[in-house]
């Protein structure tokens, strides 16, 4: 090939594959600067401050996926990976669309002639389709938001993509600077529109914007060494002076009214998703099912929504994993359920209103197991001590979450790994439910721990677990109600709480029962052998496969005579017996879980 003529520019500049790298890397490294400010800017759809923390542990997904690439990998490759690995780690509904809008650029690379990289006029394309389907992905869009800043970026793109001209050639970097700048004037004439002074989700946007920018100008200049970034210092710059002179604002007109958050990863067919998403817009909001498939229409979906009725978001098609419910409504700990009874309770077998934890916990006290449980006054306590409540009871998820636990069902690593990233604790404590659960734990450990270290040699940073001795569904509620509002008291030790939790625990004396020896007549038996003359609360755990009037019988069975002392510890949730200094409280619950059919609890 001879030499190239004079006038020849040579090849059209694009972002390509080592571009996407450093701009991942220099937008985790800004999401990382900003987490706390972008947290103080979170009031909607939920005041719970996490926006940053979010968009921060999406970022770092996408930034390990991308890591697992080989090094010659084209853009194409390279944008599905930051793709795919953002929705598996998106964390909240902020994090639910950054990887809406990533998955758009990964479509926009996978359609482009050359899957080298994006030419100016096809970047402008993939910002306008990361606006579509940002604004697609969310059930009851809002303006004033991260979805209006994608729109609004992406007009001023198309803006300069025309005006360029022989002059001003039109280039990555023009576009990308002009979508930023977008971005930036959305984000101020957003504000005081009743998200807060700015919207949070508009303001990680922004940021992200501003770091492709700050990438492509870089790549362009001569100057080497540590990466600049000149409009993404403007912006934060920006948002500290408007969070900083914003008056105080009262609740948003527009937010979500779910008690429960409900997130996980589903394997599935498009069709499934959209009938998925269909359901939960008739339970919930702030709904997302944003997801990646494949030329047969499968993929990987993740699922986002805030509903009261966090077991009916469960998908009835496709596998799901990962799954994590936590509490964002401070309501009562005693309340009626809103979940329709499972078909068992409407025959009379148990009880369709949820645990009276107070009166429980004033039993325990009692008897030396835990000490009264105060209402938590936030879903998100400023403590650094989480914990986590594993599960494979669906029917215990409200239960569980109301006491403050982050909630995974059918617990295995990855979702473990999941949910102490979402508390955002330094210390967590994991109460398994079984032996499976308790391996997944260590795993999860081992794995946050290789992660701290790789991160910060030396150092001790990250998240520690620490592994409960929980051995069963109800050894882990009554782990969970006493350290209901523990956590976030001043001064608390990791030591104290995980020494609560064992004293809780070990109180409890459970059996098991499955098959013949589940059936009403062979339960009754059972209480009765089994009951103490000191016990006072029987919990009777029902399984999926539980027949109707077990709950019933176990009532019966734990009857016995008794004195005619008010109980003390009294409320308006019992009665007859149950009011009895000497009665034994006897709680049934439809957990629902696959095995055991009927779980005793003795306390």
């Amino acid at each position: 090939m001879g030499p190239r003529a004079i006038n020849d520019p040579g090849p059209a500049p694009r972002l390509d594959a080592p571009a996407l790298r450093r701009w991942l890397a220099l937008a985790a490294s800004v999401a990382e600067r900003s987490r706390n400010l972008v947290d103080s800017l979170n009031v909607f759809p939920i005041p719970d401050a996490d926006t940053g923390t979010n968009v921060l542990l999406t970022l770092r997904s996408a930034l390990d996926a991308v890591g697992l690439l080989p090094p010659g990998a084209d853009a194409a490759q390279t944008s599905r990976a930051i793709a795919d690995g953002a929705i598996r780690g998106a964390r909240g509904n902020s994090g639910l669309l950054v990887s809406q809008a990533l998955a758009a650029l990964a479509e926009a690379f996978a359609s482009a002639p050359d899957p080298a990289g994006l030419r100016p006029v096809e970047l402008v394309h993939a910002l306008e389709q990361m606006a579509s389907s940002t604004w697609a992905a969310v059930s009851r869009p809002v303006t004033g938001t991260l979805l209006t800043v994608a729109s609004d970026a992406a007009s001023a793109a198309r803006d300069a993509l025309a005006a360029a001209g022989p002059e001003q050639p039109a280039t990555p970097v023009l576009i990308a600077t002009a979508a930023a700048l977008g971005a930036q004037e959305s984000v101020v004439e957003t504000g005081g529109l009743g998200h807060g002074p700015v919207d949070a989700g508009g303001a990680a946007l922004m940021l992200l914007l501003t770091s492709l920018a700050d990438t492509l100008d870089t790549a362009a200049g001569p100057a080497p060494g540590p990466v600049p970034s000149p409009a993404t210092d403007v912006s934060l710059q920006m948002l500290t002076d408007l969070a900083a002179g914003a008056p105080h604002q009262g609740a948003p007109e527009h937010v979500s009214t779910g008690e429960f958050e409900v997130m996980y990863l589903l394997e599935a067919t498009s069709a499934q998703a959209s009938r998925l998403r269909t359901t939960l817009e008739g339970i919930g909001d702030s709904v997302g099912v944003v997801g990646t498939p494949d030329a047969l229409g499968v993929g990987l979906f993740q699922v986002h929504v805030h509903t009261d009725t966090p077991r009916a978001a469960l998908p009835r098609a496709g596998r799901a994993r990962q799954i994590c419910v936590h509490h964002l409504a401070p309501t009562p700990l005693i309340a009626e359920a809103d979940e329709p009874p499972a078909p068992w309770l409407e025959a009379g077998g148990g009880d369709s209103r949820v645990v009276s934890f107070e009166r429980l916990a004033a039993r325990r006290a009692r008897r030396g197991a835990g000490g009264p449980v105060p209402r938590p006054s936030h879903p998100r306590p400023a403590s650094r001590i989480g914990v986590i409540a594993c599960t494979r009871a669906p029917g215990l998820i409200e239960q569980l979450a109301r006491a403050g636990a982050a909630v995974v069902l059918d617990p295995r690593r990855e979702g473990i790994t999941r949910a102490a990233g979402d508390l955002g604790a330094d210390e967590v404590i994991v109460l398994p439910c079984d032996d499976a659960a308790t391996t997944a734990a260590h795993e999860a450990a081992r794995a946050l721990a290789a992660r701290a270290a790789s991160a910060s040699p030396g150092g001790a940073e990250g998240t520690h677990l620490t592994i409960g001795d929980t051995d069963d569904e109800a050894q882990v509620l009554a782990a969970t109600v006493a350290l209901a509002g523990q956590a976030e008291r001043e001064g608390v030790q990791i030591g104290d709480l995980v020494r609560r939790a064992w004293r809780a625990a070990a109180h409890v004396r459970t059996t098991a029962l499955n098959g013949a020896a589940a059936e009403p007549d062979a339960v009754a038996r059972a209480v009765t052998a089994s009951l103490r003359a000191d016990d006072e609360i029987l919990t009777v755990i029902l399984g999926r496969s539980a027949l109707p009037d077990v709950g019933f019988m176990a009532r019966e069975a734990a009857q016995r005579p008794t004195g005619a002392a008010a109980d003390p510890y009294g409320g308006e949730d019992g009665g007859g017996a149950a009011d009895s200094a000497d009665a034994v409280e006897v709680i049934v619950l439809a957990g629902d879980q696959p095995t055991p059919d009927v779980l005793l609890a003795f306390e």
